[in-house]
C-alpha cells in the first residue's frame, strides 16, 4: 500500500476510496468518438484518484492507446459476456456503475445489475437521445425504448452530457433527474507536423463517413461554389459502405478529380492530414460534442460545422463558422472560408487552439466526474454547478 501512495504521489494522483466501473461497447480506432470519449473519461477519473476498471465488450486488434495504472485504472476483456460482467458487478464492491452509450443489450444488462446490487448507476448517452440519432433506425430504438432502455434511463442517479443542446435533449426525451454537463476532452499532441509544400489548398473532413456527418451537403455544395487550387480531403472509416455512394455523388456532379478519400487514419497519417489542411469541415446533422471539430481547434485549423454540432463557441471566439445543415449555407460558408488571406485563417486558428487548451483538458474534465461522482454519492455540499 505505502509503494502505491508513492506511486500516486509522483503521478501527481490524489487517494480515494471511491471504485467505479464503466462499461463501454469496445474501443476499436473505428468506432468512431464514444469508445475514445470513454476509455479517456475512465483514465481521467483514475488520474484523480479514482479506482477505475474499464470493461470493455468486445475487444479487437485495432484499440486505441492507453495506460494501465495499477490500483486506479485496470481494463477488462468481458468478451461480451453477460456472466463476466455479472461477476465484476457483484464481486466488485463499486461505488458507481458508468454506462457509455444506449442500445447495446450487454450495456442494458450492467444497468439492471447496477439496480439489483443498488450500485448508483450513471449514464453517458453520447448522442443516442439526440433527435437525429432517434429517428436513424427509429423502429428498433423505438422498441428498445419500450422494452428496457426507458427503465433503465430512468432509474439511473446521474446522466452525463457533453453539451448544454445534449442535456436538452434529455429533458426533450423525458428524463429529469439530475444532468451533469461534462464536455469530452482533446488528446494532448506530442509531435509537431510541418505542412507539405503543395500548390494546392486543402479542406478536410476526418470524421466517419456516415450518413449523419453530411457528406452529400459538402459535396453538393463543392460542386456549386468549387474553386482552383482547393481540394477536399475524406478522411476516416466508412460504414456499411457509405463511401461508395459518396463517390459516386462526386461522379455524378463532375467534381471527382476535386476528391481524395483516404479511409481511416490514425497516428503519423492522422497528424499530417490536419498538418496539410487549411480549412476543417464537419457538415454534422447531429453530434452531441464532436470530438473532430476540437481535434481540428487544437492543431489551429479554422472550423467550419453546423448547428448540429454544440459549437456556437466558433462564432463567439471568432474561430469558425457555426451554420445551418444544408448546402446552400455550407457553399456560403466554403466560399467566405477560401476567400480569406491564409494570415486570418491562422489567427482564426489560433483562437480555436486558445479556446481548446483552455476549457476542453482531460484533466479537468476527471476534476469534474470526480466532484460530480462524490456529490451524486454523498450530496451534502454545495452542488457542482455543471449539475442540473
Amino acid at each position: 500500500m505505502a509503494v502505491n501512495l508513492i506511486a500516486q504521489s509522483l503521478l501527481g494522483i490524489k487517494p480515494t476510496d471511491m471504485r467505479q466501473l464503466h462499461i463501454v461497447q469496445d474501443i476499436s480506432i473505428q468506432s468512431g468518438g464514444l469508445g475514445l470519449a470513454a476509455l479517456r473519461y475512465a483514465q481521467a477519473l483514475s488520474r484523480q484518484g479514482v479506482s477505475t476498471t474499464l470493461f470493455v465488450a468486445n475487444r479487437y486488434d485495432d484499440e486505441l492507446e492507453f495506460e494501465i495504472i495499477k490500483n486506479q485504472f485496470e481494463l477488462v476483456s468481458g468478451k461480451n459476456s453477460i456472466l463476466a460482467l455479472q461477476k465484476y458487478i457483484c464481486a466488485g464492491q463499486f461505488d458507481v456503475v458508468h454506462l457509455h452509450g444506449l442500445w447495446s443489450p450487454i450495456l442494458a444488462w450492467g444497468g439492471l445489475l447496477a439496480r439489483i446490487q443498488k450500485i448508483a448507476l450513471f449514464i453517458s448517452p453520447h448522442g443516442c437521445l439526440e433527435p437525429w440519432a432517434l429517428k436513424h433506425k427509429q423502429f428498433k430504438k423505438q422498441l428498445a425504448l419500450m422494452l428496457y432502455q426507458r427503465r433503465i434511463l430512468g432509474s439511473a442517479s446521474l446522466l452525463v452530457a457533453t453539451s448544454k443542446q445534449e442535456a436538452n435533449s434529455i429533458r426533450v426525451a423525458g428524463f429529469h433527474q439530475h444532468v451533469a454537463q461534462i464536455p469530452n476532452g482533446v488528446e494532448k499532441i506530442a509531435d509537431s507536423y510541418q505542412p507539405s509544400h503543395k500548390p494546392t489548398h486543402t479542406i478536410l473532413f476526418l470524421s466517419r463517413v456516415h450518413p449523419q456527418k453530411g457528406l452529400g451537403d459538402l459535396v453538393t455544395a463543392w460542386a456549386r461554389i468549387k474553386q482552383a487550387g482547393w481540394r477536399v480531403v475524406i478522411a476516416g472509416p466508412s460504414e456499411d459502405d457509405y463511401k461508395a455512394e459518396i463517390k459516386q455523388l462526386t461522379e455524378n456532379l463532375g467534381v471527382a478529380a476535386d476528391f481524395e478519400f483516404l479511409g481511416l487514419v490514425t497516428g503519423d497519417k492522422k497528424e499530417r492530414c490536419f498538418a496539410n489542411a487549411d480549412i476543417f469541415v464537419l457538415p454534422t446533422y447531429s453530434e452531441n460534442f464532436g470530438i473532430a471539430i476540437a481535434e481540428a481547434l487544437a492543431r489551429g485549423l479554422p472550423v467550419i460545422t453546423t448547428t448540429g454540432a454544440p459549437w456556437q463557441d466558433l462564432v463567439t471566439h471568432e474561430c469558425g463558422w457555426w451554420i445551418e445543415p444544408n448546402p446552400d449555407a455550407l457553399a456560403n460558408a466554403l466560399s467566405s472560408a477560401m476567400g480569406l488571406p491564409k494570415e486570418t485563417l491562422m489567427q482564426m486558428g489560433e483562437r480555436g487552439r486558445q479556446l481548446v487548451t483552455s476549457q476542453y483538458s482531460w484533466d479537468t474534465i476527471g476534476k469534474n466526474a470526480k466532484q460530480a461522482s462524490e456529490w451524486i454519492l454523498e450530496p451534502t455540499s454545495t452542488r457542482p454547478p455543471y449539475i442540473y
